[in-house]
């Protein structure tokens, strides 16, 4: 026998990856069902010790137990009910155990061997083990396994861009939309005979007030938007020290805990797939506008040192 335990680290495992080794898994039991029908036929007219068989008298089955965050679970023993469940209520789901086994016979003449082999998946929000137990005689199984292990090594990494620079997304998205409503009120301010002198003899004055109160003003709209979007994808805090300046303790990312652990897409991460390629789209659209906001800041900055210079 083979055996073996995978364990998921900083990997996003989608959805769809699951259900499609789900579906492979019900396809190949569907194959060897009829395998096995196939053989039936073929050794009818032989004795016994003349036979030969590869899947002898199959038994392939596929269950799962789902536990959901109302405190109820539900134990289905065929694909097709798991699979009505998997596609309505993986939202609902908190954690699920699927089993994945075989047990048959190979005969050549009067030599019988037995064979029996199984895939557990414990599937969790934040990790999925996987304990595999595979025939080193018959590969019947082998082509699951190596799905599985070929799925979760092309995962895309959970610790990946939208993490690391998330202060960085969340600052060029901000001053983006807040340059211009900015741009606009420090500009209305050069009514103000006091600001717009400032404007003449502090010639910094009017791009740093714009890109400060772009930012504010940025920070404020989105804000709100950007953390639901990051809520459920950021890694958690941890303990690191006390501030005995401003008497207060200091937390920061647990980086280590979350490149540890995984990113399945079942349960509360439902949609965090969708919400990374959100972030990923926001911060492309606002960055798009930033030469143009940059080119806009330098001509009013231009204009507000003349008109605070000669008027």
């Amino acid at each position: 026998m083979y055996n073996d335990t995978i364990k998921v680290a900083n990997k996003i495992i989608s959805d769809t990856d699951l259900a499609d080794i789900f579906q492979r898994m019900d396809e190949e039991i569907k194959e060897n069902q009829q395998i096995c029908r196939q053989e039936t036929m073929e050794n009818e007219k032989y004795e016994r010790e003349y036979q030969h068989w590869t899947t002898k008298d199959f038994e392939g089955s596929f269950s799962c137990k789902y536990n959901f965050y109302d405190d109820t679970n539900i134990n289905v023993d065929n694909y097709l009910s798991f699979i009505t469940i998997f596609n309505n209520r993986l939202h609902e789901v908190k954690d699920m155990r699927v089993r994945y086994s075989y047990h048959y016979w190979i005969q050549n003449g009067k030599e019988l061997k037995m064979v029996s082999q199984h895939i557990n998946m414990s599937i969790y929000e934040y990790k999925m083990d996987i304990e595999v137990n595979l025939s080193s005689e018959d590969k019947k199984m082998d082509d699951i396994y190596q799905l599985i292990k070929e799925r979760i090594l092309k995962s895309p990494e959970r610790y990946d861009r939208v993490i690391k620079k998330k202060n960085s997304i969340a600052n060029k998205i901000g001053f983006a939309s807040g340059i211009i409503p900015s741009l606009i009120i420090c500009t209305l301010l050069a009514f103000v005979p006091a600001i717009r002198q400032a404007y003449g003899t502090t010639y910094v004055l009017f791009p740093i007030a714009a890109v400060i109160l772009a930012f504010m003003i940025g920070n404020t709209v989105f804000s709100g938007k950007l953390d639901r979007l990051y809520s459920s994808i950021v890694p958690e805090k941890k303990y690191a020290g006390y501030d005995s300046k401003n008497y207060k303790s200091i937390y920061k990312d647990d980086i280590e805990k979350y490149v540890e652990t995984s990113e399945i897409i079942i349960g509360k991460n439902i949609d965090n797939i969708k919400n990374r390629k959100e972030i990923v789209e926001l911060e492309k659209k606002y960055s798009s506008y930033i030469p143009k906001e940059l080119i806009a800041l330098l001509i009013l900055s231009i204009v507000m040192i003349l008109v605070g210079k000669f008027i």
